[in-house]
């Protein structure tokens, strides 16, 4: 009985249909467009709303074998590609003709600091050269609590508590450079952002 019996096939659950090439073409197409387009209000899709989507739409796209593909299904056909719609990588649009001229400049500054001695670089005077790199954020809204931060307690509150009000102090501005020498940083915070605060800076 036992040899008889292990001779039969044992129920095994069926083969997942091949995906073809023109649904995994599909829905590459739809990693490379924006939820936005399709009435998501997501700037970018993640693996899993991208398979929920896919999974959503592929009958009537008529691409059935993707109806059950999950997260990891959709990983390994952006993988193919070498696709990562759920990532942003920042570029510098080419936007003015001296562009080229510029960045050259800017790019020699920063390779002169790097091959300097650590002391930084001299003038034909012997005195020192400072290469800073300098940047401003203005605007910036200057906020006070208007109660006092309550302390974590043990077995009660894990955190501290800070109060959801606040009182606004107006806006500052802030003026920083890095020396490229030592990484020292000058920071200034001030109220208004006009030529006169950046000379102080410098």
């Amino acid at each position: 009985m036992g040899a008889v019996r292990a001779l039969e096939d044992m129920p095994h659950a069926p083969k997942a249909a091949k995906i073809q090439p023109e649904a995994k073409a599909w829905a590459i197409r739809l990693a490379c467009s924006r939820p936005k387009d399709f009435g998501y209000a997501a700037e970018l899709w993640t693996r899993r709303s991208l398979a929920q989507h896919i999974r959503g739409h592929c009958i009537e796209e008529g691409h059935p074998s993707l109806s059950m593909a999950a997260k990891a299904t959709v990983q390994r056909i952006l993988e193919e590609q070498g696709l990562r719609p759920h990532k942003v990588r920042h570029y510098l649009e080419r936007r003015g003709p001296e562009f080229e001229e510029k960045m050259k400049e800017v790019l020699l500054v920063y390779k002169e600091a790097a091959l300097a001695a650590p002391e930084g670089l001299n003038d034909e005077g012997g005195k020192r050269l400072c290469t800073v790199s300098v940047d401003e954020k203005p605007g910036i809204q200057a906020l006070a609590s208007t109660a006092p931060d309550l302390p974590p307690i043990a077995g009660k509150h894990a955190t501290h508590g800070r109060d959801c009000e606040c009182r606004r102090l107006g806006a500052a501005s802030v003026l920083a450079a890095l020396d490229l020498h030592d990484g020292h940083i000058i920071a200034r915070a001030e109220q208004r952002h006009r030529s006169r605060e950046f000379i102080m800076l410098l």
